[in-house]
């Protein structure tokens, strides 16, 4: 193994040691009290080398850096999943972003800030954070933690392939997926189970090594993670809403679509819900900010790219499954939406 390859058996010694954000954070911390001193220490440093560290303090972020974080600021290449340590000393900032975060506690605990409430995490627990809550962390200095982020697109991928059916679990994932302003928290009281400890510290050794094809192992290792949190008791399971409550005939609705994609319209959806087709039509946009057509479209090549990438099923008899009967009109919409026809990317994937 190469020198500065991270072995397994080396993961948790490697969290504990301070990294170069920590240290800064460390020294800026210890400074506080001594302005002088603190500026000296400072005026080593500009914001645009701070911020491609990750290093974030008041004063010194780029000017065009805002609150809200897209995918686009956080990812420099194609990786759907990044995975890093928490920085202890990290000053508290909040913070709004379009993608999923998932926060894991190995050791000790931390408090995550959601503007009204608190919330404590402990050893073991697994935290889901759905893109558009505004949030700060805080990291104890003995607190081991680890932040994964997930491109919505990922997750929206990974939610179709072991997530679906009727749970509390997908009713969170379907919620954060398609509803405006829905905010929520889903936490996973795990008590160290030790195969979700390892899952996630090898995916932390990989995203470290960065040995070839090591981005799909990534996401294989979070599909497994996935499943193995669906297994978790109902009762180790807490839902925090943040901000309106989630509007659970919305979540029924999406459920349905979900569920018969092939064949369903909203003439079948006003059947089951009881409600006329204008009016629902109106409502399935005003909750989700898009259209039936659209929302039911985007389930279908999700479903679609799922079965490119887990079967040898014929590219027609795959449109056919997902409800197009026309093959070339579900190839130009797949190209659309992911730049390659469905042959291309079978064999790029």
């Amino acid at each position: 193994m190469n020198e500065n390859e991270l072995d397994k058996s080396e993961v948790m010694q490697h969290l504990m040691q301070y990294n170069e954000q920590e240290l800064f954070y460390r020294e800026y911390a210890a400074l506080q009290t001594d302005e002088k001193a603190l500026n000296l220490f400072l005026n080593q440093y500009n914001s645009h080398d701070l911020w491609k560290k990750r290093i974030y303090i008041n004063g010194m972020l780029p000017n065009d850096r805002e609150m809200f974080a897209p995918e686009t600021a956080m990812w420099d290449n194609q990786d759907d999943i990044y995975i890093e340590k928490y920085c202890r000393f990290m000053p508290h900032h909040e913070a709004v972003h379009d993608y999923f975060e998932i926060v894991y506690v190995v050791e000790n605990a931390m408090d995550i800030n959601l503007g009204e409430k608190i919330i404590t995490l402990k050893s073991g627990d697994v935290c889901f954070i759905s893109p558009g809550i505004l949030h700060s962390p805080s990291v104890m200095e003995k607190t081991i933690a680890l932040q994964m982020i997930v491109r919505k697109s990922t997750f929206h991928q990974e939610f179709f392939r072991c997530l679906t059916g009727n749970s509390v679990i997908s009713d969170f994932f379907l919620n954060a997926l398609y509803l405006q302003n829905d905010g929520s928290v889903l936490v996973f009281h795990m008590n160290s189970d030790e195969e979700i400890k390892n899952i996630f510290f090898t995916i932390y050794q990989e995203n470290y090594n960065k040995h070839a094809r090591y981005q799909i192992i990534i996401n294989s290792l979070f599909e497994i993670l996935l499943c193995h949190l669906l297994r978790c008791d109902s009762s180790n399971t807490e839902i925090m809403q943040i901000g309106q409550e989630a509007d659970s005939r919305m979540t029924q609705i999406l459920q349905y679509i979900e569920s018969n994609c092939k064949t369903i319209t909203i003439s079948d959806l006003s059947k089951e819900f009881h409600l006329s087709g204008p009016y629902l039509s109106k409502y399935i946009t005003s909750k989700t900010g898009n259209s039936f057509s659209s929302i039911l479209q985007e389930i279908r090549l999700e479903k679609a790219r799922n079965m490119l990438c887990s079967s040898n099923l014929r590219v027609e008899d795959i449109a056919d499954a997902v409800g197009y009967h026309n093959v070339e009109h579900f190839i130009r919409l797949f190209k659309h939406k992911y730049s390659k026809t469905p042959g291309q990317f079978r064999k790029g994937k």
